[in-house]
């Protein structure tokens, strides 16, 4: 393949410089990329740590859950123990998702047990039954479940690790029985009602799972708030975590976590498995206990929990919980919304185009509404990021605030993309690009909060991911960072050596951003992106790439991801991000399981109306496009291309992998088809001239897609890319 960037200049060197230029700059980036994967652990120890042993100064563990149990609930004043352990303990969200949408009581007890995603058999909701001599009913049928899902989870891991540590887990009451279990179903020490004194490091006690009727709950929490007051009688001195341990009956929204004693005072509570102040999941729970009984973790997915100082004020804490319990639930009814609406929205516009090249015959000239209309389309999936810069959450109506406030930040983006696009080629594209890489790297500098609870982002009922990059925030960031690549590597203001090592430095600095384990922490997506990026460079220094460069890109793509697992996983349990987990899975013989629930993933998302919408769209567009011989200006051409390595390895690394190719459908066609045609046969009169038909005496080569085979004969003079 050749490149259709920039022109050649007689200063520089001919092909087989180049090649040998960028060879050597080609090596220099992947070490590069390895030396940034590795110096964050340089000082770590070769193996984790053992956890450390429970001693006498360790406080009791005193775990009381009770399923539903919401923010919203607590805020009231006839509740003097809560309210007691609110003012002086920590505060968080709890993500409680288990296999199913909707995490039932057995489902939340269950996953307290295994420290994992596990859940009752499918159907409805059972409530858990009193232990039956030392035994818990439908032991086998809750091994059977588990057995059937994908995620590896024991029932009855923190039951056995007691055990195997010469301590004990103590339960009082059905639900907690479920959770103290050992391997065979048995509890050591149970109690149907709290007793006057406790004996054991560890103690789960079952608060009875909150209905959904309004006067039933309120009758509901406020006997809770009895228990746990007899709770804390019976455990002086203890740690004592009140947690909605599922949702039950109850909307499906993260749950109030709450926590008192000498290891919590104060503060928001976290753990390294969400390394977001204020949020925990589930099985962070079943680390703390593990850490009070000196077992370790490496078993389970959960993280011992910690404690984030802050300086709120408890009723500013407890606001700061409310408000995300509202902005989840809010996003959970309209997330579904903005999906549909997009995929329509894109759907549509891909047909109207195609039927309009079809009867056009491919002639450049769109009309403004449905070219608008299309960069309208374009710039919904970063403006879902950006509008929670808005506290949208806090409004009366938080709902349609939410809307209205995505409305303005499209208008706007839109209206600056079509002004830029007016005045410079490909002006929209680069505007949108630079929007988002300012938008999603910033924010994964900064902690992952926009991310956090969006529309396209990390939800935290799902709890799939917490920090870093996402499959659609990583096809968003990809296709950002490709545009500006191929920007760079398109200037000719000295020598296309010199570019190249510019599109390089760019390439290596966003890979960092996305594969390190403190920042992006995302697995699938370094490889499609590096291989893109590369490839864009290679054809903006017009290197022919054939299949022994192509191998070896593929080969260095997958050294450095899997060096960058394989250096997180050499961390401490606690301290890995999922690279390592994988990594941990594959040890000790659990990647089938992972591997097969990608897969089963990515089967299901084929049969999604939204993504089947996008997809079917941009297959018609193409396929005409092909018919008709449109093809997108030369530097939009190197983006495609780039991008279609980046989609199609994306969308085999990853869960719900769809979603890649999807995300980067709608961004990059309808900004590519803005920016106007390249010169060619049927690119009718107006090919070659920017949107504001200005023109320049710079002269650039023309690509043409098919299939990436791209000729040097020069395009109409227009102005310059650079």
């Amino acid at each position: 393949m050749t490149s259709v960037l920039g022109t050649r200049r007689g200063a520089d060197a001919g092909w087989a410089a180049t090649v040998a230029h960028l060879r050597p700059v080609l090596l220099a980036a992947v070490l590069g990329l390895a030396a940034l994967a590795v110096v964050p652990w340089a000082s770590a120890s070769p193996s984790a740590p053992s956890a450390p042993r429970a001693d006498a100064a360790t406080p009791r563990l005193v775990v009381v859950g009770a399923p539903g149990l919401a923010w919203s609930d607590l805020d009231r004043a006839d509740l003097p123990a809560l309210r007691a352990l609110a003012s002086e303990g920590s505060l968080g969200s709890l993500t409680v998702r288990a296999v199913r949408s909707r995490s039932c009581a057995v489902d939340g007890w269950l996953t307290l047990s295994a420290g994992r995603r596990a859940a009752d058999l499918p159907g409805p909701c059972r409530a858990p039954l009193p232990v039956v001599d030392g035994t818990v009913p439908r032991w086998e049928e809750y091994l059977e479940a588990a057995a059937e899902d994908s995620y590896d989870a024991r029932p009855g891991t923190l039951g056995e690790a007691a055990t195997a540590s010469g301590a004990c887990v103590e339960t009082v009451g059905p639900g907690a029985a479920i959770s103290g279990a050992d391997r065979s179903g048995r509890v050591v020490r149970h109690h149907p009602s709290v007793p006057p004194s406790f004996s054991c490091p560890v103690v789960v006690v079952d608060g009875g799972a909150l209905p959904h009727d309004a006067a039933a709950r309120r009758v509901a929490v406020a006997r809770l708030d009895m228990l746990v007051a007899e709770v804390v009688r019976a455990a002086p001195g203890s740690d004592v975590v009140v947690a909605g341990v599922g949702d039950g009956d109850s909307p499906v929204r993260p749950r109030a976590v709450l926590a008192t004693g000498p290891s919590f005072r104060g503060g928001l509570l976290t753990s390294a498995s969400t390394r977001q102040p204020g949020l925990a999941q589930l099985q962070d729970l079943t680390a703390t206990a593990l850490a009070r009984l000196g077992a370790g973790a490496d078993a389970v997915t959960g993280r011992p929990l910690e404690v984030s100082p802050s300086d709120a004020t408890v009723a500013e804490r407890v606001a700061g919980r409310v408000a995300l319990e509202t902005r989840a639930a809010t996003l959970r009814a309209v997330s579904p919304q903005v999906t549909g609406w997009l995929s329509a929205a894109f759907a549509l516009w891909g047909v109207l185009v195609a039927v309009l090249w079809w009867r056009r015959r491919g002639a450049a000239a769109l009309p403004a509404a449905l070219t608008i209309a299309g960069v309208a389309v374009a710039t919904v999936p970063v403006a879902t990021f950006v509008v929670n810069l808005v506290p949208w959450w806090r409004m009366p109506a938080p709902g349609p605030a939410l809307t209205a406030a995505l409305a303005l930040v499209v208008a706007v983006l839109t209206a600056a993309a079509v002004w830029v696009e007016g005045r410079r080629p490909l002006g929209a594209l680069r505007l949108v690009s630079v929007v988002t890489l300012v938008v999603l790297g910033g924010d994964v500098l900064l902690g992952s909060r926009l991310q956090l609870a969006s529309v396209f982002g990390q939800n935290p009922v799902v709890g799939g991911r917490f920090y870093g990059f996402g499959n659609t925030s990583f096809a968003l960031y990809g296709v950002a960072v490709l545009v500006v690549v191929a920007w760079v590597a398109g200037w000719r203001g000295r020598s296309r050596v010199v570019s190249a090592l510019a599109a390089l430095a760019v390439l290596v600095v966003a890979l960092a951003l996305e594969a390190l384990p403190a920042l992006g922490a995302d697995f699938g997506g370094p490889p499609g992106l590096l291989l893109a990026g590369l490839l864009v460079i290679a054809l903006g220094a017009e290197v022919r790439v054939g299949w022994r460069r192509a191998l070896a890109a593929v080969v260095a793509a997958g050294a450095v991801t899997v060096a960058a697992a394989w250096v997180d996983w050499l961390r401490p349990a606690q301290s890995r991000t999922h690279l390592g987990e994988f990594v941990e899975s594959v040890v000790s013989g659990g990647a089938g399981a992972v591997v097969g629930r990608k897969i089963a993933q990515n089967v299901d998302n084929l049969g999604s109306p939204p993504l089947l919408g996008v997809a079917t769209a941009t297959v018609v567009l193409a396929l005409v496009a092909r018919r008709v011989g449109w093809r997108p200006v030369p530097e939009g051409a190197v983006v495609l291309a780039g991008a279609a390595v980046m989609a199609l390895v994306g969308f085999a690394l990853n869960d719900s992998g769809l979603v890649i190719p999807a995300f980067v459908a709608v961004v990059l066609a309808p900004l590519l088809v803005a920016a106007g045609p390249g010169a060619g046969p049927a690119a009718g009169p107006a090919a070659g001239q920017s949107a504001a038909g200005s023109t320049s005496s710079t002269r650039m080569p023309r690509a043409s897609l098919g299939w990436m085979k791209f000729t040097r004969e020069p395009l109409v003079p227009r102005r310059a890319c650079g």
